[in-house]
């Protein structure tokens, strides 16, 4: 039987704070809830508890971070504090250096001895990985691309073709001829990005 059932029977260790010593693999914590012993070496060097969804992706629905979470706004972290997190982000590929880190990548920047910044998530949406079905290359996992418009044709009403007549187009639209100047043939509509009906909630990640 698991831990985790055994713990629903004979009842779960909790603690009111983190242990920094190893008392059970899993261990419940009030307002963090269960979290697991781990012992990593390496890349993200980190031994001690985390939650069992440390780096799972939350959508925020109130004003301030829940006690498990933690703003994905490009705000700074504390290394000693928030070790898990950052330690994860290490062992997962997800850490640059300052110079490299930029907004809605979700990458974590190591800014000094005592801190780090997490990654800026506001005002883009969430994709899963695999093929980019306009380029044909790899999606990776972290990665950031700017909207575009699949490519596609607009019909022209009439019968005839369009015509360079020095700097003008002629329409031979049903036997008659039309001079239109160029810069009068379209005007740029909509708004400043594409986007699908959507509701917004706050980028979040679980500590």
């Amino acid at each position: 039987m698991s831990q985790l059932a055994d713990s629903i029977i004979t009842g779960p260790l909790v603690f009111q704070t983190v242990p920094t010593e190893k008392a059970a693999a899993l261990i419940y914590v009030p307002g963090l809830g269960w979290m697991e012993w781990v012992e990593v070496s390496g890349a993200g060097a980190f031994q001690g508890y985390r939650t069992l969804r440390c780096g799972a992706l939350e959508f925020g629905t109130t004003t301030a971070p829940r006690s498990y979470e933690a703003d994905l706004v490009g705000g700074l972290g504390s290394k000693t504090s928030q070790a898990s997190i950052w330690a994860w982000a290490q062992q997962n590929g997800h850490a640059v250096s300052a110079a490299a880190w930029s907004t809605k990548v979700f990458k974590f920047a190591d800014v000094d001895a005592n801190t780090f910044r997490f990654p800026d998530l506001r005002d883009v949406f969430a994709r899963f990985a695999g093929t980019d079905a306009d380029s044909g290359q790899a999606v990776a996992l972290g990665s950031y691309k700017a909207d575009t418009l699949k490519s596609h044709a607009h019909g022209m009403g009439g019968n005839g073709a369009w015509v360079d007549r020095s700097g003008s187009f002629i329409v031979n639209a049903g036997g008659s001829s039309v001079n239109m100047d160029r810069a009068a043939l379209t005007n740029s509509t909509g708004s400043a990005e594409t986007a699908p009906k959507h509701t917004a909630f706050m980028p979040r990640i679980h500590i």
